[in-house]
């Protein structure tokens, strides 16, 4: 699939209409084994639902049940963050009350046991954290205002609700990959994550 400027502010489910629904339709058109109807229509309808669920599968988010029982079929925040990642990143601006938090990709400032991460969100939100030397495993929403599980140990941004976050983390071991992922909540109770990523502790 090629990259693109994303407009995926917010999680979609079948029903949903919208122009970010057409980009997410033009995105997924680019590879007829995801989305051979190819139909950039706005109305997320069954084609639609049936590429997303190519996607997720592809992309190792899931790969089985319902939107309901564990977010198959549905842009849920895992599946988002893994959209926006491919596309390019969210360069649009939020129009409607239920947009989820749009979280700029963190920087990490590492050594031997510690790293500090830093990132930035478009509104104020609760700032979380999960890392592990263990790749995450993460679930899908199946719904609104869901907080799937992630794996991990958490971490929370201790400056309450606000548009720039810090978290340093200790008694990391030398020389070893980490794995993360950020996580942003609104006051509205609308999340949205960045896409796992990792780096090395120097020795």
């Amino acid at each position: 699939m090629q990259s693109a400027n994303a407009a995926i502010a917010r999680h979609l489910d079948f029903g949903d209409n919208g122009s970010d629904v057409s980009e997410l339709q033009t995105y997924l058109a680019a590879d007829a084994s995801i989305y051979p109807a190819g139909l950039v229509t706005g109305y997320f309808g069954a084609l639609t639902q049936a590429a997303i669920q190519r996607f997720q599968t592809a992309q190792g988010i899931v790969s089985g049940g319902s939107p309901t029982t564990t977010g198959y079929g549905r842009v849920g925040p895992q599946t988002m963050a893994r959209l926006n990642a491919l596309m390019g990143g969210y360069s649009g601006t939020p129009t409607s009350w239920d947009t989820v938090p749009i979280l700029s990709t963190p920087s990490v400032q590492y050594g031997n046991t510690s790293a500090t991460f830093t990132w930035t969100t478009n509104e104020p939100t609760q700032g979380q954290l999960y890392y592990d030397n263990a790749p995450l495993r993460s679930d899908e929403a199946t719904g609104p205002h869901q907080q799937p599980y992630v794996s991990g140990t958490y971490a929370l941004d201790s400056g309450g609700l606000s548009m720039n976050h810090t978290v340093t983390v200790q008694n990391l071991q030398p020389n070893t990959f980490y794995y993360y992922l950020t996580r942003g909540v609104d006051s509205g109770g609308n999340m949205s994550m960045t896409w796992p990523n990792s780096f090395r502790t120097s020795q």
